[in-house]
């Protein structure tokens, strides 16, 4: 076994550790990924909205990281990347639950 040194460690591959990772080695640092589970896989919140994808922009142009631009908005990376299996979020919503009482829709 040969051993390996990096700068920085990152638990967690998904797109979060990912785009942490390429940031790092931009900035010139050896990041280690370190993941448990297999990919693809399906997880949740691996999604976007409108003000993430302005972030994601940020940080591609921040850190000169040009491949990701076309994942900054939905029709750019249908076209870019027509081989994955992704669709346009149209939103989302915030519930506030009580623990221990049904679930309303409406606060009254």
């Amino acid at each position: 076994m040969q051993l390996q040194t990096c700068d920085v460690a990152i638990i967690g591959s998904g797109f979060g550790g990912s785009l942490t990772a390429l940031i790092l080695k931009r900035l010139g640092l050896k990041p280690l990924l370190i993941e448990r589970a297999i990919h693809p896989r399906f997880a949740l919140g691996e999604s976007s909205t409108p003000l993430a994808d302005l972030v994601l922009k940020q940080l591609a142009q921040t850190y000169d990281l040009p491949e990701l631009l076309p994942l900054c908005s939905y029709g750019s990376w249908k076209r870019t990347y027509p081989h994955l299996n992704v669709g346009l979020k149209r939103g989302f919503s915030y519930f506030h639950h009580e623990p221990q009482l049904p679930f309303q829709s409406t606060p009254d």
